[in-house]
């Protein structure tokens, strides 16, 4: 209608020649070229109604019943949308609830006719006469105050199209209406409206209304609570007994009324109706497993197939999600948040992700301790990673060959062009190797080798590890200590992490595998894509001085049965508390802390105390249930990793493989390395992960916080 109107708006201007000439005021004005737009509108709709409807003879309809193809289409009562486990396994259900049944009571199927479509056992699916009368008072109420469609045009709509109100699909519906009336009976169309018509509360058809808001089987209903089900059809969300039951009521007796008219009740009847005491039932509560990741694929398939397509069910949502890893996941995060609350320690949020490194699925998201006190995703929520970010620019800057696990970093606290950071611990060596440094997490050497990298370079290697959360205002070296204006969030983390596993290739997080609609056709299927960020060799090193942090570095409480590596993060103020770790087989990111961004308070509180437990803890359960494809080794791992050649701190030296290789490039075959012997590990007592220079904790980008199942 829209676009009709603003189409001939101007002509209309240059005909009444009163463009300059005018005195009406500009809403007078505008409502009267609203008028005129309706008006041109209906005669054009009435046209295309009345030449189809004169020309349905007996071949017509045949036509166009081949034509929508629906000639080969069989209706069945569509099943909820359901979620699935990557096992095949059914996780949840969302969109509208259904409850279908094969016959309804005859005064409901009279009603609804009697209100909805009075002619509908004489039409053929368009009710020529209901359109021009629909017309004439939207004419004369100058907007679309009443509609003119039929039972079968309504289903019709349910069914194939959206509730788009253009003329395109109006026609659209038209067709298929009349290819409905060819193929099946009228009681077949009616029945499949009255399981199809959507009734709000989340349910779509009057069989699950009469369970959602009395409480009982559609066969127990009295003549009452009909007439208040069928006054529902025309606007469930408008007549919400919660909020406008006084609506409702009106609209019932408007319903009985019509009864009246129709010889359907009598008077005495209808009064008795109208005094009848109703008792609605509370909205039933849908109780989900796994909130915060169902919530996520919710708005995921909203943006994939749109809510219509959604929530109007019989779609199958295949995911990557191991059920037994989600459970654990789970239990593991609320287990230790319920642990910190009896040590004092003031944190109330926490969030868990864990991927496939070879891929990039997710096994295991939980995007929060309790979804009944706190909806937000923190997951997806950008947060400052701490000491967390440093693996990345270490990485780019052996990969620029500039660094390697031997190169000795000075360490000792000094001024960086007006940034002087420093070590947690005033005992912290002045001068360290990038093994230690890295393992140790120490301050002042981690700055000295983002400097060496420089932040131009730092900023491109942290894009194409997937960071999308980088401003213009990171551009400071604090960033080596994790000071970013926003932050990274827990799910790009891990997702940068995966190139240490995975050789230098990074896969970005999914979480959907496939979807079918409730013809099994194939709608979407996730299209696997990767990027090599960093060299093979380059990847190696990482690896080896990664399993440092956990061997003899601050990531000790992270320690499992079997060979791991990870990183630790501890932000300024501890607000932000962080353990990246991985194995062969997952890469997981815990994150523990307050969604508000106050501190976390308490005894001893570090990445390495809080967060690293919750990983440990997880990744054990996962071993011990035999979930993890790797073994331990009967000795220490003595890895053997191609390193470059010591050189003076400011030459570059030599790349552990044939090329440098930045984050944009393609993947390139690699002939295997020569490998050297591995750095000796240097002896001593673990220390505390160092606070990170931090500016204010961001917000969510580009993602959704809370997402409420419809």
């Amino acid at each position: 209608m829209k676009s009709f109107f603003c189409a001939t708006k101007t002509p209309i201007f240059s005909a009444l020649g009163i463009m300059q000439k005018s005195h009406i005021e500009g809403d007078a004005l505008e409502k009267m070229l609203r008028k005129i737009g309706w008006t041109l509108a209906g005669v054009v709709l009435f046209a295309v109604f009345f030449l189809v409807g004169i020309s349905l003879t007996q071949t017509t309809p045949r036509l166009i019943l081949a034509a929508t193809g629906l000639n080969d289409w069989e209706y069945y009562p569509a099943q909820a949308t359901t979620i699935y486990y990557r096992n095949g396994e059914p996780m949840a259900q969302i969109g509208y609830q259904r409850t279908n049944v094969q016959d309804f009571p005859v005064f409901l199927k009279d009603a609804v006719v009697a209100v909805e479509d009075r002619r509908f056992y004489q039409h053929n699916g368009l009710d020529t006469k209901s359109i021009g009368r629909a017309i004439y008072i939207n004419l004369l109420e100058g907007s679309r105050a009443q509609g003119g469609s039929t039972i079968t045009q309504q289903l019709a709509r349910t069914m194939f199209l959206t509730q788009e109100k253009t003329f395109t699909r109006k026609i659209k519906e038209v067709f298929l209406a009349v290819a409905l009336e060819e193929k099946f009976s009228k009681d077949e169309i009616l029945t499949m409206y009255l399981n199809e018509i959507y009734m709000g509360r989340g349910c779509a058809g009057l069989a699950c209304a009469a369970q959602a808001y009395f409480n009982k089987d559609i066969w127990s209903l009295n003549q009452a609570e009909i007439c208040l089900l069928v006054g529902l059809i025309q606007s469930p969300e408008h007549y919400n007994p919660q909020t406008n039951w006084e609506g409702l009521k009106l609209r019932q007796e408007t319903v009985i009324n019509v009864l009246v008219e129709q010889g359907l009740l009598d008077s005495t009847q209808a009064d008795q109706l109208k005094k009848q005491t109703i008792t609605i039932v509370e909205a039933p509560t849908r109780q989900t497993r796994h909130p915060y990741l169902v919530n996520y694929i919710v708005w995921k398939m909203e943006n994939l197939v749109g809510k219509e397509r959604l929530y109007q069910g019989g779609l199958s949502i295949y995911t990557t999600i191991d059920p037994i890893m989600q459970n654990q996941a789970e239990t593991a995060l609320t287990n230790n948040m319920r642990s910190i609350g009896w040590r004092g320690i003031k944190a109330k949020d926490g969030a868990l992700i864990s991927l496939d490194p070879a891929t990039g699925a997710v096994q295991a998201w939980v995007g929060g301790a309790d979804f009944s006190k706190n909806q937000l995703n923190m997951v997806i929520r950008p947060r400052q990673p701490g000491s967390a970010i440093k693996p990345l620019y270490y990485a780019a800057a052996i990969n620029e060959r500039l660094i390697n696990a031997d190169t000795v970093i000075n360490n000792k606290p000094r001024d960086f062009g007006g940034y002087q950071p420093t070590n947690s611990n005033t005992w912290a060596p002045d001068e360290v190797t990038v093994s230690e440094a890295l393992a140790r997490s120490y301050n002042v050497a981690s700055v000295e080798i983002l400097n060496k990298l420089g932040l131009e370079k730092a900023f491109q290697y942290l894009k194409s590890f997937g960071v999308t959360s980088l401003e213009e205002d990171d551009r400071h070296l604090a960033l080596g200590l994790g000071g970013m204006k926003q932050g990274i969030s827990p799910a790009e983390m891990a997702a940068a992490y995966t190139a240490f596993p995975s050789q230098g290739v990074v896969h970005g997080y999914y979480v959907i595998e496939q979807v079918l609609d409730r013809d099994n056709s194939e709608m979407y299927r996730h299209k696997l894509t990767s990027k090599r960020v960093i060299s093979k060799g380059t990847a190696q090193i990482m690896d080896k001085m990664l399993g440092a942090v956990v061997s003899w570095g601050t990531g000790t409480p992270a320690a499992i049965p079997i060979r791991s590596a990870g990183k630790t993060g501890t932000t300024t103020d501890s607000r932000d508390l962080w353990y990246v770790g991985y194995t062969n087989d997952l890469v997981t990111a815990v994150w523990i802390g307050n969604s508000d961004g106050s501190p976390v308070t308490g005894s001893g509180v570090s990445g390495g105390s809080l967060a690293a437990p919750v990983w440990r803890n997880y990744m054990s359960s996962l071993y011990y249930r035999g979930v993890l494809e790797q073994k331990p080794a009967r000795q220490p791992q003595q890895e053997q990793v191609q390193e470059p050649e010591d050189t003076e701190e400011t030459e570059p030296t030599e790349t552990p493989d044939d090329e440098g290789q930045t984050g944009e490039e393609a993947i390139p075959e690699e002939e295997p390395d020569n490998p050297l012997s591995p750095t000796p590990e240097p002896e001593g007592e673990t220390e505390p992960d160092d606070n990170e220079e931090s500016g204010p904790t961001g917000s969510a980008q580009g993602e959704p916080d809370i997402l409420q199942p419809q």
